[in-house]
């Protein structure tokens, strides 16, 4: 039978199977490399729309983002050279170490051409393993303008064009999110690990954060926020901390969350519509069957 369960699991493995991409722009100023612009990776696939020459004259684009120690990254230039969508431009792309050194990691000009490039000229950095935890910045140039350690770059005239510049591989950043476990009052909510009921949670809307945005087929929750507890969540949002923003709240199986003694708060995860993932906290105390009042 096709349950709300099923369909849950059936859209989890689809959204794991397909990245899902995330679009920035380039914004300028972001060059010399100590004035890189942040690209907060949030999504298995992130893809910035660039363009060399509208930072004034010798502009290049430089993107620092975080990543983790053996995360196998490939940052992709696609649509810089020749596939008449705008100015070509034959682009060098560099990854670097972070500052103060920002040493040169690898570097490439030109690469075979791929699903996003018509010409051979799009740069390419495939497949590099990250050192360490830490921050990274990725240079945009162009030829013969090769980058050189510490972030610089050779001289030559300034060439302008636009490109897109894919990365993937990097494993995404958590947004932090606020949640309430059995809302509705100021006490720590108390569970009992044995009850077979139902445990209802909001997720609270924020300045930046829309609740409703959060997808179903994505929340878990329980003691470690892997637990595929979900029942169900309200269609419609509602005002439960009184704050004037719209809040979401959700049902989860009690026995399936895995809470035990011990235990000091239950963790919500999951990913908005847009790919963005997301956890949240709220501290709970186990108590035993016979502290919990009966309604």
């Amino acid at each position: 039978m096709y349950t709300y369960k099923t369909r849950i699991a059936a859209f989890a493995a689809f959204a794991a199977a397909a990245p899902v991409a995330l679009a920035v722009s380039d914004v300028e100023v972001n060059h010399p490399i100590d004035m890189s612009q942040v690209v907060a990776i949030v999504s298995d696939l992130t893809t910035v729309d660039g363009e060399l020459g509208n930072g004034g004259v010798g502009d290049l684009d430089y993107f620092i983002f975080s990543g983790k120690a053996g995360d196998v990254v490939t940052l992709d230039i696609d649509r810089g050279a020749g596939d008449g969508t705008g100015k070509s431009v034959d682009t060098v792309i560099a990854i670097f170490g972070a500052g103060p050194t920002y040493s040169i990691l690898r570097m490439n000009d030109d690469a075979t051409k791929d699903e996003g490039s018509l010409s051979s000229l799009d740069s390419r950095i495939e497949n590099f393993v990250l050192p360490q935890t830490g921050r990274y910045v990725v240079g945009v140039s162009h030829y013969p303008r090769y980058f050189l350690a510490g972030g610089t770059a050779r001289s030559g005239s300034a060439k302008t064009g636009d490109y897109q510049l894919v990365i993937t591989g990097v494993t995404p950043e958590v947004k932090q999110i606020a949640i309430e476990v059995k809302p509705g009052s100021d006490e720590v909510a108390p569970i009992n690990p044995k009850s077979k009921g139902k445990i209802p949670v909001a997720i609270l809307g924020g300045p930046d954060f829309d609740a409703m945005s959060v997808d179903p087929a994505t929340i878990t929750f329980g003691a470690r926020g892997s637990e595929q507890s979900l029942t169900k969540c309200e269609w419609t949002g509602s005002d439960v901390n009184g704050d004037g923003r719209v809040d979401r709240v959700c049902h989860f199986e009690n026995q399936v969350a895995g809470f035990q003694l011990g235990d000091l708060e239950g963790i919500l995860r999951g990913r908005t519509n847009q790919g963005v993932a997301v956890e949240g906290r709220a501290f709970l105390k186990i108590v035993p069957a016979e502290k919990v009042q009966q309604p």
